[in-house]
Protein backbone atom coordinates (compact mmCIF):
# COMPACT_ATOMS: atom_id res chain seq x y z
CA UNK A 1 0.00 0.00 0.00
CA UNK A 2 1.44 3.35 -0.96
CA UNK A 3 0.53 6.62 0.49
CA UNK A 4 -0.14 9.58 -1.69
CA UNK A 5 0.17 13.21 -0.93
CA UNK A 6 -2.70 15.53 -1.80
CA UNK A 7 -1.11 16.34 -5.15
CA UNK A 8 -0.86 12.66 -6.03
CA UNK A 9 2.92 11.98 -5.75
CA UNK A 10 4.40 9.27 -3.57
CA UNK A 11 6.16 10.20 -0.33
CA UNK A 12 9.87 9.37 -0.08
CA UNK A 13 10.87 7.01 2.71
CA UNK A 14 13.85 8.35 4.76
CA UNK A 15 16.67 6.60 6.65
CA UNK A 16 15.69 5.42 10.05
CA UNK A 17 17.59 6.22 13.20
CA UNK A 18 18.92 2.65 13.43
CA UNK A 19 20.35 2.79 9.91
CA UNK A 20 22.09 6.07 10.74
CA UNK A 21 23.60 4.62 13.94
CA UNK A 22 24.84 1.51 12.11
CA UNK A 23 26.55 3.62 9.46
CA UNK A 24 28.21 5.75 12.18
CA UNK A 25 29.51 2.61 13.94
CA UNK A 26 30.91 1.21 10.69
CA UNK A 27 32.57 4.51 9.85
CA UNK A 28 34.09 4.77 13.36
CA UNK A 29 35.71 1.33 12.97
CA UNK A 30 37.24 2.52 9.71
CA UNK A 31 38.59 5.67 11.37
CA UNK A 32 40.06 3.62 14.23
CA UNK A 33 41.85 1.48 11.62
CA UNK A 34 43.23 4.57 9.91
CA UNK A 35 44.48 5.91 13.27
CA UNK A 36 46.25 2.58 13.93
CA UNK A 37 47.95 2.75 10.56
CA UNK A 38 49.08 6.30 11.28
CA UNK A 39 50.60 5.22 14.61
CA UNK A 40 52.42 2.31 12.97
CA UNK A 41 53.76 4.57 10.22
CA UNK A 42 55.15 6.99 12.83
CA UNK A 43 57.01 4.12 14.50
CA UNK A 44 58.50 2.99 11.21
CA UNK A 45 59.37 6.58 10.32
CA UNK A 46 61.37 6.98 13.54
CA UNK A 47 63.26 3.75 12.86
CA UNK A 48 64.01 4.83 9.31
CA UNK A 49 65.18 8.23 10.54
CA UNK A 50 67.66 6.70 13.00
CA UNK A 51 68.97 4.29 10.37
CA UNK A 52 69.40 7.21 7.98
CA UNK A 53 71.34 9.22 10.59
CA UNK A 54 73.64 6.26 11.26
CA UNK A 55 74.20 5.67 7.54
CA UNK A 56 75.01 9.37 7.13
CA UNK A 57 77.54 9.22 10.00
CA UNK A 58 79.09 6.07 8.58
CA UNK A 59 79.37 7.52 5.07
CA UNK A 60 81.03 10.65 6.41
CA UNK A 61 83.44 8.55 8.45
CA UNK A 62 84.29 6.37 5.42
CA UNK A 63 85.20 9.47 3.41
CA UNK A 64 87.47 10.68 6.20
CA UNK A 65 89.24 7.31 6.39
CA UNK A 66 89.78 7.33 2.63
CA UNK A 67 91.13 10.89 2.83
CA UNK A 68 93.82 9.78 5.30
CA UNK A 69 95.60 6.92 3.48
CA UNK A 70 98.77 7.17 5.57
CA UNK A 71 97.00 6.38 8.87
CA UNK A 72 98.05 3.18 10.58
CA UNK A 73 96.09 -0.06 10.45
CA UNK A 74 94.49 0.49 13.86
CA UNK A 75 94.48 4.30 14.16
CA UNK A 76 90.72 4.40 13.54
CA UNK A 77 89.61 2.18 16.41
CA UNK A 78 87.41 3.30 19.28
CA UNK A 79 85.97 0.62 21.54
CA UNK A 80 84.66 2.31 24.68
CA UNK A 81 81.52 0.87 26.25
CA UNK A 82 78.17 2.53 25.57
CA UNK A 83 77.96 4.31 28.94
CA UNK A 84 81.50 5.69 28.57
CA UNK A 85 81.07 6.72 24.93
CA UNK A 86 77.80 8.62 25.38
CA UNK A 87 79.45 10.84 28.00
CA UNK A 88 82.97 11.05 26.51
CA UNK A 89 84.51 14.22 25.16
CA UNK A 90 87.49 13.36 23.00
CA UNK A 91 90.09 16.08 22.43
CA UNK A 92 90.39 17.54 18.96
CA UNK A 93 93.35 19.23 17.33
CA UNK A 94 91.59 20.74 14.34
CA UNK A 95 93.74 18.65 12.02
CA UNK A 96 91.47 18.96 8.98
CA UNK A 97 91.94 22.73 8.98
CA UNK A 98 95.45 23.20 10.37
CA UNK A 99 97.33 20.80 8.10
CA UNK A 100 100.12 20.29 10.65
CA UNK A 101 99.05 16.94 12.13
CA UNK A 102 100.36 13.43 11.66
CA UNK A 103 98.11 10.80 10.05
CA UNK A 104 97.49 9.29 13.51
CA UNK A 105 96.39 12.67 14.88
CA UNK A 106 94.07 13.16 11.91
CA UNK A 107 92.57 9.73 12.65
CA UNK A 108 92.07 10.69 16.31
CA UNK A 109 90.32 13.90 15.22
CA UNK A 110 88.10 11.90 12.85
CA UNK A 111 87.13 9.51 15.66
CA UNK A 112 86.38 12.47 17.96
CA UNK A 113 84.21 14.03 15.24
CA UNK A 114 82.31 10.79 14.65
CA UNK A 115 81.66 10.35 18.36
CA UNK A 116 80.51 13.95 18.72
CA UNK A 117 78.11 13.58 15.77
CA UNK A 118 76.71 10.36 17.24
CA UNK A 119 76.19 12.11 20.58
CA UNK A 120 74.49 15.17 19.09
CA UNK A 121 72.40 13.62 16.33
CA UNK A 122 71.00 10.64 18.26
CA UNK A 123 69.48 10.49 21.76
CA UNK A 124 72.24 9.50 24.21
CA UNK A 125 74.29 8.43 21.18
CA UNK A 126 77.61 6.64 21.24
CA UNK A 127 79.61 4.50 18.86
CA UNK A 128 82.36 1.94 18.49
CA UNK A 129 84.74 1.36 15.61
CA UNK A 130 86.55 -1.96 15.28
CA UNK A 131 88.63 -3.52 12.53
CA UNK A 132 91.57 -2.45 10.42
CA UNK A 133 92.13 -0.42 7.27
CA UNK A 134 93.10 -3.46 5.22
CA UNK A 135 90.33 -5.73 6.56
CA UNK A 136 87.60 -3.13 6.86
CA UNK A 137 85.90 -1.41 9.75
CA UNK A 138 82.67 -2.16 11.58
CA UNK A 139 80.96 0.92 12.97
CA UNK A 140 78.39 0.23 15.65
CA UNK A 141 76.30 3.29 16.57
CA UNK A 142 74.26 2.97 19.77
CA UNK A 143 71.47 5.21 21.04
CA UNK A 144 68.69 5.18 23.62
CA UNK A 145 65.16 4.63 22.30
CA UNK A 146 62.42 5.34 24.85
CA UNK A 147 59.94 3.42 22.69
CA UNK A 148 62.08 0.25 22.68
CA UNK A 149 60.06 -1.79 25.19
CA UNK A 150 58.96 -5.38 25.55
CA UNK A 151 55.29 -6.39 25.56
CA UNK A 152 55.27 -6.32 29.38
CA UNK A 153 56.51 -2.69 29.42
CA UNK A 154 60.08 -3.49 30.49
CA UNK A 155 62.90 -1.85 28.48
CA UNK A 156 63.94 -3.83 25.41
CA UNK A 157 67.39 -5.28 24.90
CA UNK A 158 69.06 -5.73 21.54
CA UNK A 159 70.70 -8.99 20.64
CA UNK A 160 74.41 -9.16 21.53
CA UNK A 161 76.67 -9.36 18.46
CA UNK A 162 78.30 -12.68 17.66
CA UNK A 163 80.16 -14.15 14.70
CA UNK A 164 77.16 -16.29 13.71
CA UNK A 165 74.80 -13.36 13.08
CA UNK A 166 73.92 -12.37 9.52
CA UNK A 167 71.55 -10.02 7.72
CA UNK A 168 69.29 -7.79 9.80
CA UNK A 169 70.36 -9.54 13.02
CA UNK A 170 73.96 -8.52 12.30
CA UNK A 171 72.91 -4.97 11.36
CA UNK A 172 70.90 -4.44 14.57
CA UNK A 173 73.01 -6.24 17.18
CA UNK A 174 74.80 -4.43 20.03
CA UNK A 175 78.28 -5.06 21.44
CA UNK A 176 76.64 -5.49 24.87
CA UNK A 177 73.01 -5.68 25.95
CA UNK A 178 71.80 -2.42 27.50
CA UNK A 179 68.24 -1.61 28.59
CA UNK A 180 66.45 0.52 25.99
CA UNK A 181 69.49 0.85 23.72
CA UNK A 182 69.23 0.20 19.99
CA UNK A 183 72.19 -0.33 17.70
CA UNK A 184 72.79 0.12 14.00
CA UNK A 185 75.85 -1.54 12.54
CA UNK A 186 77.58 -0.85 9.22
CA UNK A 187 80.81 -2.03 7.69
CA UNK A 188 83.14 -0.07 5.44
CA UNK A 189 86.18 -1.07 3.46
CA UNK A 190 88.36 1.93 2.66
Amino acid sequence: MTMSTPNGSRSQAGATLIEALVSIVIMSFGLIGVAGLQLASLTFQKSAWSTHRVAELTGNFAERVRANPKAGETDYQYTSAYATGKAATLPTLGCRTSGTCTPAQIAADDIAGLLQKAQTSLPQGSMQVTGTKSGGFVINVMYFDKDFVQSNGAPGRSQVCSASLTGMDWRNCCPTAEDGVRCRRFSITP
